[in-house]
């Protein structure tokens, strides 16, 4: 009798569990799977709580099912262990939730909490059902190979959005004789275009042919987006600015030799906690309020935001702004915060002839209330006041997705007019001597450029245009008055960028590509065309 009681009892008892586990991991597998489709909003919560019950109430089916046949330690068994192979759904779910309500702290934690919750009482079901000794040993191998089968697909999963075969990108090419023996070096600011997301910059010594070495200098790993040179402390010497996430100085201490300067902006800090909108700027040298020192403009993009309860939380708009040189290498921001566009390049010059030199932005982006970025913005032009203050002119330039700018008297009248590369046909911009643009109604190429350049490549006295896309350049050679006719294309790849200058020594300009392990000089002829040399490896 007290053994028939015994057995009651456990029967009772595996009946529950039965149901229990059954139910709890199959409604564990419903809400992993609801959570991954549905959003985070009531009617969301809804629709995972529906589906969490019912994945349940047939998984404490299926638990009765097992019950009756007396299999039931073999049912809780296999339920239990497809749980945590499904809920890796949950756990890369849940996190977007919490950060959406919590923050990005928070949502680390339950992450965390959330796989410990997982493994731990998923082996718990497993240990407190008490099976023979062989089931034991069978259903932990199959919950080990789970567990392996979910390692690999999250790396499976992650592995879909990264990509380690992208070489990495130079972003933009500054020349000019930084170790003093008279030929233009090379300084390649680089960006990786995918992972890892740093990669070191490079600086390439000019023997005086167009034959570059590199220099050997570690310039530390970075995600750099754009390179100036200068001579930021007054001695004699090009220094290095980088725009990355904030501004980099790198000091010539002589023949080449570089120093990396952290303290060089005071009174602002040198990079950007991206709490202002900038995750990248575009960096400018010249002497903004006339003191005989160089400033620095730094146009910043691109916003961004941080999610809340039913929208944005709180969004960042990016902003661009000046610092002010002292000579002695250090600068002070002005303190302004020029517009609220997202600017990929500036261009200086005087453009309404008052002898201080004004800011043209090349704008893609802006960033609305709701957090989202509208792009095809106009561009802008602030104006300075001789001082480094600078105030917005209130001109709406077109209606593109610019990405480059470059300033130049185009049609021989004594103004600036303006060039600008847009995703799409690029745009020429004349200037009516009072800083007034208007539009030229020229359409020059198509698709997205990279970078402009204006020089006078055919020896004719005006300016010509080259316009660096993604994979060309295209040469659009001045026939005076600023009318443009197509010429030479120059070939490269996309992880490549161009720089215009007189590598050659001939005196003649010419045009340098480079990528991260080998460049390629193209010759200037002096008619606006240009002869290719070989293409050499510096690595």
């Amino acid at each position: 009798m007290i053994r028939e009681d015994a057995d009651i009892n456990r029967m009772q008892k595996n009946f529950y569990r039965s149901l229990f586990i059954g139910f709890a991991a199959t409604a564990l597998v419903g809400t992993s799977l609801a959570a991954t489709f549905a959003s985070a909003t009531s009617m969301g919560w809804l629709v995972i709580l529906v589906v969490g019950v019912a994945f349940g109430l047939v998984g404490g089916l299926v638990g009765w099912m097992g019950w009756q046949k007396g299999r039931s330690h073999t049912a809780v068994a296999l339920i239990s262990c497809i749980s945590p192979l499904t809920s890796f759904l949950l756990v890369l779910r849940i996190p977007g939730i919490v950060i959406r309500y919590f923050g990005w702290e928070a949502a680390g934690f339950a992450t965390a909490v959330i796989l410990w919750f997982v493994l731990s009482v998923t082996a718990g079901w497993l240990l407190t059902i008490r099976p023979k000794l062989s089931t034991i040993l069978r259903v932990s191998l199959i919950f080990a190979g789970l567990l392996l089968l979910l390692f690999l697909a999250f790396w499976v999963y992650l592995l879909s959005f990264l990509s380690f075969d992208r070489p990495p990108r130079v972003q933009e090419i500054a020349l000019g004789d930084l170790n003093g023996n008279g030929y233009l070096d090379a300084y390649l600011a680089t960006a990786p275009d995918g992972e890892p997301y740093v990669h070191p910059d490079y600086l390439l010594l000019n023997e005086g042919d167009g034959r570059f070495t590199d220099s050997g200098q570690d310039f530390g790993d970075n995600s750099n987006f754009s390179v100036v040179l200068g001579d930021l402390n007054g001695d004699g010497l090009l220094d290095i600015m980088i725009g990355w996430y904030g501004i980099k100085v790198y000091t010539n201490y002589g023949s080449g030799t570089f120093r990396g300067h952290s303290s060089a902006f005071s009174g602002h800090y040198s990079q950007s906690d991206g709490q202002d909108g900038i995750y990248r700027f575009d960096v400018a040298l010249a002497d903004l309020n006339r003191d005989g020192h160089l400033d620095v403009f730094g146009a910043g993009c691109c916003g961004g935001g941080i999610p809340g309860k039913g929208g944005m939380e709180r969004v960042f708009y990016p902003t661009s702004r000046a610092w002010l040189g002292n000579g002695a290498g250090t600068f002070s921001t002005t303190g302004q915060s020029l517009g609220q566009l997202g600017s990929q390049a500036v261009a200086l010059a005087d453009l309404n002839g008052d002898g201080a030199l004004d800011a043209f932005l090349a704008n893609s982006s802006r960033m609305d209330a709701s957090g989202n970025s509208q792009r095809g913005v106009p561009n802008t032009i602030w104006v300075n006041d001789g001082q480094g203050n600078f105030t917005d002119s209130g001109q709406q330039l077109g209606n593109e997705e610019s990405y480059a700018v470059a300033l130049g008297d185009l049609n021989g009248d004594g103004f600036i007019d303006a060039v600008v590369g847009n995703r799409g046909p690029d745009e020429i911009w004349f200037n009516d001597g009072q800083g007034n643009l208007s539009d030229s109604r020229q359409r020059l190429g198509s698709g997205l450029t990279r970078a402009v350049f204006l020089a006078d490549l055919d020896g004719d006295g005006d300016l010509d245009l080259v316009a660096a896309g993604e994979e060309s350049a295209q040469i659009w050679l001045n026939k005076g008055a600023g009318q443009f006719s197509q010429g030479q294309r120059i070939s490269y790849n996309q992880y490549e960028a161009i720089a215009l200058g007189d590598v050659t020594g001939d005196g003649i300009v010419d045009i340098f590509v480079a990528g991260v392990e080998s460049y390629q000089v193209w010759r200037g002829v002096g008619d606006g065309r240009f002869t290719p040399d070989p293409r050499r490896n510096y690595r």
